[in-house]
């Protein structure tokens, strides 16, 4: 279904897909990590938004995203991708499952860290009929997966 037409808007992304938005909304936020742009980021979840990775506390909402990626933007050059196995959308929420894959350089020169990771992904399209994440969870795979 083609969004944005209904509510009159001549928005580009009206004319994509919501699996081409979902697409765009990955785009942007890998691009945005490689960039160190954390309002970029904070702009890319919604205000609820809440991610769990192993061993940390959750990130609950906008303002826990820029606390927790301007320190690592200033300590490490990022690297995020997203390799995606399923992707469902059901009117305005969607779900995307796969592997993401983190790779950190440290600024002051060193190893490059991999990190690979099982991911699940919530986005939600807002009011202004922009995609955004609002839920994620990762985990990390069996040795040798």
């Amino acid at each position: 279904m083609l969004r944005g037409c209904e509510k009159g808007s001549n928005n580009m992304a009206d004319s994509k897909t919501d699996r081409e938005q979902i697409d765009d909304l990955f785009d942007r936020w890998r691009a945005a990590g490689r960039a160190s742009d954390v309002e970029e980021l904070v702009g890319l979840v919604t205000e609820d938004a809440e991610f769990w990775t192993p061993g940390v506390p959750p990130l609950k909402g906008r303002e826990a995203v820029r606390a927790g990626f301007s320190p690592a933007f200033a300590q490490f050059e990022v690297d995020q991708d997203f390799q995606r196995q399923e992707l469902v959308v059901s009117g305005d929420w969607a779900f995307a499952r796969g592997l993401e894959i983190n790779r950190v350089t440290p600024r002051v020169g060193g190893t490059e860290i991999v990190r690979r990771q099982r991911a699940f992904m919530v986005m939600k399209r807002g009011d202004d009929g922009q995609w955004r994440f609002a839920r994620g969870m990762t985990h990390l795979p069996p040795e040798g997966e």
